[in-house]
């Protein structure tokens, strides 16, 4: 009996390079072929269709986006939005990853962090929910 071989190995599909590395090892000092692989066609027109298809999208949905993208109200909407999100601590939270909320030691829960530097998940949402609510034009 030969060597002992994995049997999962046995029917596993080798690339041309492990063919072509297995040889080369095995066979010092002669020549090898290069491998050279044939073009890909499907590759080549699948992104030619996709780009063409998303650039006549592009083309026949821009009189329908345009009056969106310059509409002043879209822009006051997602700048308002920014400034909550911004304001409530939303990005601190994200960045550092913090609790949503805490145990207060007592058996409850605890919304807002002590301390300057700490800060709760619930603590965002609610100040959030502040500004909104109490926003005259909201």
């Amino acid at each position: 009996m030969g060597p002992s071989v994995p049997a999962d190995s046995i029917h596993r599909p080798q690339s041309a390079e492990q063919v072509h590395a297995w040889l080369s090892r095995h066979l010092p000092g002669r020549p090898h072929p290069a491998i050279k692989r044939p073009i890909n066609w499907m590759k080549w027109i699948f992104t030619t269709v996709m780009l063409s298809g998303s650039l006549t999208a592009a083309v026949v949905a821009w009189p329908y986006v345009l009056p969106i993208v310059q509409s002043r109200n879209v822009w006051a909407a997602i700048s308002l939005i920014s400034i909550l999100l911004f304001t409530s601590g939303h990005m601190f939270n994200r960045i550092r990853g913090v609790p949503y909320v805490s145990g207060d030691g007592k058996g409850g829960i605890s919304y807002f962090a002590s301390g300057f530097q700490n800060q709760f998940g619930m603590e965002t949402q609610i100040v959030a929910a502040m500004c909104k609510f109490l926003c005259p034009w909201g």
